[in-house]
C-alpha cells in the first residue's frame, strides 16, 4: 500500500508553504530581488494549487477553479516582471490586477453555472458596464473631493478607480451567486469573499510608492493563496441553476447608477468620466433590451405551454394548474371530462385534417354554452375537460347535458360525459380527474350520454385494474409462480349409454394469494385485453396434457379436451407447440380434443381451415364448442375436420321443458352423426335430462350431474369410484368414436 498522502493534503500543504513565503518577502530588511523570488514563488504555488484542483475535483467544479487558477497566472506576471526588470512598480501590479478581474468575474458566474461550458454574455455586459459606471462616479467623486494623491495622473487614477470598480463588482457577483446559486452555506464561498473584501481594504491604503507595490503584490499573492486554500475543501453544498432575476435587477441598478454618473458630470465635463459613463449606459442597455426581449420570449413561452396548439383552449398543464389553485383556496367545484364517441372511425375514413378540424368545431361549439367563467381544456387526443367554479353536482350535470346535446345537434356526433364534483375544501387533483375519468367510462359503456361519478362503479373498476394488474405480472413472470397460482381443474365426460367415463374437460382456474379460487369469468376477458391468451393457453395445455399422460400411465386412458381461443388459432407455432406438448408428455395425438367455438372459427375461416386440417393430420382431435350459440353458417361443418359437436348449455336446460327445443337437439344429433361426429351435451345437471338427451341420441354427457370441475388429486380419487374407462378405449388407443345409430 502507498504512503503517499491524499492529494488535498497535499494541495493544502502546498498552500502553508506558499503562505509561509509571503510571509518570509514582508520580513524587514529581505532584499528587494529576494521578496520578488519570494512572491514569484507563492504565486506559482496558487496556480499550481488551483490547477490541481480543477484537474482532480469534482467535475462540476471544474470551470470554477480552471478561472480562477487563469486568473492567478495572470496576476502571477507582475512578481515575474518585477524579478526580471529589478524595478518594484505599483503600476504593473495595478495593471496584472485588472487584467485578472474578468477571469475571477468568469469563476464566480461559473459556479451557479456548472452544466454550462460557456458563460452567457449578459454576464459580461452586467459586468463590463458596472465596472465602467463606478469607475465614472469615483473620477466625479475624485473630481469633487479629491480623495486620491494629487501627483497622481489621469491614467493612473482611472487605473485604480478601474481597479477598485473591478474587486467591487467581483465581490458583489460573488455575493450574488452565494445567493442565488444556494452557496450560502459553503464556507469555501466565505472564504473567497473574505479574500476580495481584504485586496478591496488594500487598494484603498495604497498611494503609490515602491513599499506599496510590494505590499500590493504581496496582498493579492496573499489573496490567491487563500483562495487556493479554498479550493482544497471538501464541497457543502450543490449550486443550483442560476435565474434570470438577479441579472435583470442588476442591469437596472447599473444603467440608474450610470445615469446618475452622467447627470451629475454634466457641472464638471470631465470628458473621462462622461465617456466611462456612456459605455456604461451603452452596454446596459443592450443588456436590458436583451433582457426584455428574453422576458416576452418567457412570457410567450409560458403561454404555449399552458395552451392547446390545436383547438387554442387550454391544456392538462393549464387545468392542474387551475386545479391547484381552487383546492388551495378550499373553493367548491365540478369537473366534466368528455370525449369524442367513434373519433377513430373519423380518422381512419376520412383522414386526420378531418379529424381536427371536428375537434376544433367541438370546441366552439362548447365554448357557445360553456358559463363565462368555466375553463375548456384539452387534455388528451379527443378527450376534453371543463372546470366549473362554484358548481355542485347538479349543477355541473346541466352543464354537461347543454354540452352534449349542442355538440350531438350542430356537430352530429356523439359525447362521452363524466361529471364529478369536489366540495369546499377540495380533493387531490389527480384523484379527482380518475373519478371523472370513471364516469366518463361509465357514460361511454352506456352508449354515449352524461353520466355522474358513482362510488360504487369507481370500486369495480378500481377492482378490475388491480386484477389486471396481477394478471399481467403472474403471466408474464411465468416461473413457479404461475405453475402454483394458474390451475388447471377437471369436469368428466361421460357415455350416455353406458355411464362410463370416457373424456374430460380442463378448465382453468386461477389461485389468487388475496382473493382466493377465481372462476375463469373474474379473469379471461382481462386475459384477452392484455394480449396474454397464448401464455396462458401454453401453461393450461402443457398442464393438462401432461396430467392425460399420467392417467393413462395409470390405465386410464382419457380423452382430454383443452379449449383454444381466436388468437391461440391464428398463433403461427401453434402447430409446433402442439408437436412439442405430446413429444414432452408422450400422450397419443388422438387423446387430445383440441375445442374452438363458432365465433373463433368464424373470425378467420380460410386460416383456421388450415390450421385445423394441420392439427387433424398430426391425429389431434377437434371440437367445435357452445354449437348453436353463433351466427356462423352450417356450411363449416362440412369443411372442417371435425370429430365432436359440443351442445351448449342453453339447449340442455330447456330440452326438458320446451319441445321445439327437443326437436332441434334431436336435428343436429342426426345431422351431427351423418357427419361422423359424437356429440357432447354440457350443462347436464339432473338424471331426466340425461335420459332425455340420451334418448335423442346424444352421445357423451358433461355437467354437475357427474361432478363439478375437481383439482386433479379430487379428480383422481372421483375417478377411482366410477367405472374403468379403458375398457371402453377404440382399439388405437385414441378414444375413435363410432356413432351408435345413424337416423333413417
Amino acid at each position: 500500500m502507498s504512503s503517499r498522502p491524499p492529494l488535498p493534503r497535499v494541495r493544502a500543504g502546498a498552500v502553508v508553504a506558499g503562505l509561509l513565503a509571503v510571509g518570509a518577502a514582508l520580513v524587514p530588511g529581505v532584499a528587494g530581488h529576494d521578496a520578488a523570488v519570494l512572491l514569484c514563488v507563492a504565486q506559482l504555488v496558487a496556480v499550481a494549487v488551483l490547477w490541481s484542483g480543477a484537474s482532480q475535483g469534482d467535475r462540476g467544479e471544474f470551470a470554477v477553479w480552471r478561472w480562477w487558477g487563469a486568473a492567478v497566472a495572470v496576476l502571477s506576471t507582475g512578481p515575474v516582471v518585477s524579478l526580471v526588470s529589478g524595478v518594484q512598480s505599483i503600476s504593473l501590479v495595478g495593471v496584472c490586477a485588472l487584467a485578472s478581474t474578468p477571469l475571477m468575474y468568469q469563476a464566480l458566474v461559473r459556479w451557479n453555472r456548472f452544466r454550462t461550458y460557456v458563460s452567457d454574455p449578459g454576464d459580461w455586459l452586467n459586468g463590463v458596464s458596472a465596472v465602467l459606471a463606478i469607475t465614472a462616479a469615483g473620477l466625479i467623486g475624485q473630481s469633487w473631493s479629491g480623495f486620491l494623491p494629487a501627483g497622481w495622473p489621469s491614467w493612473q487614477v482611472q487605473l485604480w478607480l478601474a481597479i477598485f470598480a473591478a474587486l467591487v463588482i467581483v465581490l458583489g457577483t460573488a455575493a450574488t451567486v452565494a445567493g442565488v446559486g444556494g452557496l450560502s452555506r459553503d464556507p469555501r464561498m466565505w472564504t473567497v469573499m473574505a479574500a476580495l473584501l481584504g485586496l478591496i481594504v488594500l487598494s484603498c491604503t495604497l498611494r503609490g510608492d515602491a513599499d506599496d507595490a510590494l505590499h500590493g503584490q504581496a496582498g493579492w499573492t496573499l489573496a490567491c493563496l487563500v483562495i487556493a486554500w479554498a479550493s482544497t475543501r471538501p464541497k457543502r453544498s450543490v449550486p443550483v441553476a442560476a435565474t434570470s432575476q438577479a441579472p435583470a435587477v442588476g442591469a437596472l441598478i447599473v444603467l440608474a447608477l450610470a445615469v446618475a454618473a452622467l447627470a451629475a458630470d454634466g457641472h464638471q465635463q470631465s470628458w473621462a468620466a462622461t465617456l466611462y459613463a456612456c459605455g456604461a449606459v451603452l452596454g446596459i442597455s443592450v443588456r436590458v433590451v436583451h433582457l426584455v426581449r428574453e422576458l416576452a420570449h418567457l412570457a410567450e413561452s409560458r403561454q404555449q405551454a399552458v395552451t392547446d396548439e390545436l383547438t387554442g383552449t387550454g391544456n392538462r398543464r393549464a387545468l392542474l394548474r387551475e386545479l391547484d389553485v381552487l383546492v388551495g383556496e378550499g373553493r367548491a367545484a365540478a369537473l366534466l371530462l368528455f370525449d369524442v364517441d367513434h373519433f377513430k372511425e373519423v380518422n381512419d375514413r376520412h383522414g386526420h385534417h378531418a379529424g381536427d378540424d371536428l375537434l376544433r368545431r367541438i370546441v366552439a361549439t362548447a365554448g357557445r354554452v360553456l358559463p363565462a367563467d368555466a375553463l375548456l381544456t384539452r387534455i388528451g387526443g379527443d378527450e376534453f375537460a371543463v372546470l366549473l367554479p362554484g358548481r355542485d353536482e347538479e349543477q355541473a350535470a346541466g352543464v354537461g347535458r347543454a354540452v352534449h346535446e349542442a355538440v350531438v345537434r350542430e356537430v352530429e356526433i356523439g359525447l362521452s360525459v363524466g361529471v364529478r364534483s369536489i366540495a369546499a375544501g377540495g380533493v387531490d387533483p389527480d384523484r379527482l380527474l380518475r373519478q371523472a375519468d370513471t364516469a366518463m367510462y361509465s357514460a361511454k359503456t352506456a352508449g354515449g350520454g352524461v353520466s355522474v361519478y358513482d362510488s360504487a362503479v369507481d370500486a369495480r373498476l378500481r377492482d378490475r385494474a388491480g386484477l389486471a394488474d396481477d394478471l399481467r405480472v403472474l403471466l408474464t413472470g411465468g416461473g413457479e409462480r404461475m405453475r402454483r397460482e394458474v390451475v388447471v381443474h377437471y369436469q368428466p365426460q361421460v357415455d350416455v349409454a353406458s355411464g362410463r367415463v370416457v373424456g374430460v374437460e380442463a378448465l382453468v382456474r386461477w389461485q389468487h394469494p388475496v382473493r382466493g379460487l377465481l372462476p375463469p369469468g373474474r379473469f379471461l376477458d382481462l386475459v384477452e385485453e392484455l394480449g396474454l391468451v397464448d401464455q396462458l393457453t401454453v401453461h393450461v395445455l402443457d398442464r393438462a396434457v401432461a396430467d392425460a399422460a399420467g392417467w393413462r400411465h395409470d390405465g386410464l386412458p382419457l380423452r382430454i379436451s383443452v379449449n383454444l381461443s381466436a388468437s391461440t388459432l391464428q398463433h403461427p407455432d401453434l402447430l409446433a407447440l402442439v408437436d412439442g406438448v405430446l413429444a414432452r408428455s408422450g400422450l397419443a395425438a388422438g387423446r387430445l380434443v383440441l375445442e374452438v367455438t363458432e365465433t373463433t372459427l368464424m373470425a378467420d375461416p380460410d386460416l383456421a381451415l388450415a390450421v385445423t386440417h394441420g392439427l387433424t393430420r398430426r391425429g389431434v382431435q377437434l371440437s367445435i364448442d357452445d354449437y348453436g350459440t353463433g351466427y356462423s353458417s352450417l356450411a363449416y361443418l362440412t369443411d372442417l375436420p371435425a370429430t365432436e359437436l359440443k351442445l351448449d348449455r342453453a339447449f340442455t336446460v330447456r330440452v326438458l321443458g320446451e319441445a321445439r327445443t327437443a326437436e332441434i337437439v334431436e336435428a343436429t344429433v342426426a345431422l351431427a352423426h351423418r357427419l361422423g361426429l359424437r356429440v357432447v351435451a354440457e350443462g347436464v345437471e339432473d338424471e331426466a335430462t340425461r335420459v332425455v338427451l340420451g334418448g335423442l341420441g346424444v352421445d357423451e354427457s358433461q355437467g354437475y350431474l357427474h361432478a363439478r370441475p375437481l383439482p386433479p388429486a379430487e379428480f383422481g380419487r372421483w375417478l377411482a369410484a366410477v367405472p374403468c374407462p379403458g375398457r371402453i378405449a377404440g382399439p388405437d388407443g385414441g378414444g375413435s368414436f363410432r356413432p351408435r345409430s345413424v337416423p333413417r
